[in-house]
């Protein structure tokens, strides 16, 4: 009995000690919303050197929330936040609507940068996780406030509406200026992409809401994900101490939603883009963990027709909402191996927690 507490002793020891030993500085989760399986399997077919290619960790994610068999990007995107399941349309917040511990505020507590860059608004469902605690998705005004008083250093994406009032033709009722209490703050606030190249990469804090809504897709733009991305990287590694930070191809999932198969491969180039960037990062850097994972699969799409060259794919819909399908994890860097095999989709955010920090207890 004594030899066998012993034993026991010692392997949570080795264990912890080696989980240390992997502790990546930096993480990357990128998230690809709406991004099942075979999403990423045409994005292949179409792309001969995809850096999906360039992953040798790959896992399984099962995406049920915890009152719905079906999850929405709320309660996914809490689950990857947070690390526990809760109802979907939440934010956040636990079934009894208490708020949920993000893994962006314990990166703040433990004097790392946050970051978000997204393609929707960035107080959408899936950035509101990371920044936000309430139990309607819908509160945009609510989570932009809330996201303002949280500190997160790098915001990139949509929605400058959610941060103004309505006499100003945004969408707030209480004729407060976020974007003044920013600047007051320290904030530098870019509008348009070219203010946010303006921007030198010595700026520690900035929001860059380059759209009133969410951005054009993809198709209409003259930037990508990846331009995005690379931006923000280039002012987050400037943290000594490393930093946090998501990446969401938002408009994969409306385009899923809508069955409109071109603009959906063209956002899956778009979040690969996001993907390239990463990885080159995350190789110079050599203690980056990068994570790829999505917070449901939309439209239950697969591939029915095309060329062996991967052109004039033809994809086939079953739904027009989400799916209970799983969707891929893929991961790349310190700690990747903890994301092998088939997991609840908020075993995710618990292993992310681990990484960051490994005496964090749920």
């Amino acid at each position: 009995m004594i030899l066998r507490s012993v034993v026991i002793l010692f392997l949570a020891a080795f264990n912890l000690i080696n989980a240390q030993s992997v502790k990546p500085k930096n993480i990357i989760i990128l998230i690809g919303d709406g991004m099942g399986i075979n999403y990423v399997g045409a994005s292949i077919l179409q792309d001969s050197i995809s850096p999906f290619k360039e992953f040798k960790t790959i896992g399984l994610s099962i995406t049920c929330s915890a009152d719905k068999l079906i999850t929405d990007s709320a309660a996914g995107a809490t689950a990857i936040a947070t690390g526990y399941l809760t109802n979907n349309k939440y934010i956040s917040v636990d079934t009894l609507g208490r708020p949920l511990y993000t893994i962006f505020e314990h990166a703040e507590k433990l004097g790392l940068s946050t970051g978000l860059v997204v393609t929707a608004t960035v107080t959408h469902a899936t950035p509101g996780a990371f920044v936000g605690h309430t139990n309607d998705r819908n509160d945009q005004t609510l989570i932009a406030s809330q996201m303002v008083e949280q500190d997160v250093d790098v915001v990139i994406g949509g929605g400058l509406k959610y941060f103004l009032p309505k006499s100003f033709s945004g969408e707030r009722d209480d004729n407060v200026f976020l974007t003044d209490r920013l600047v007051n703050k320290g904030y530098a606030l870019a509008k348009s992409y070219s203010e946010l190249n303006e921007l030198s990469d010595t700026t520690r804090q900035f929001y860059a809401l380059l759209e009133m809504d969410g951005l054009p897709e993809s198709l209409r733009r003259d930037y990508s994900l990846g331009d995005l991305t690379k931006k923000a990287l280039s002012h987050l590694k400037n943290d000594s101490d490393g930093f946090v930070i998501m990446i969401e191809g938002s408009q994969i999932d409306w385009a899923g939603h809508d069955h409109k198969s071109k603009e959906l491969l063209e956002e899956m180039k778009d979040f690969s883009s996001a993907v390239t960037e990463a990885l080159v990062f995350a190789k110079a850097d050599k203690n980056t963990l990068v994570l790829i994972t999505s917070d449901h699969e939309t439209g239950g799409m697969s591939v029915t027709k095309g060329n062996l060259d991967g052109s004039e794919l033809e994809l086939s819909y079953t739904s027009g909402g989400h799916t209970p399908s799983p969707v891929g994890i893929f991961a790349y860097g310190p700690g990747e191996e903890l994301f092998k095999g088939t997991m609840n989709i908020n075993d995710i955010g618990q292993k992310l927690f681990f990484l960051l920090d490994p005496t964090y207890k749920f």
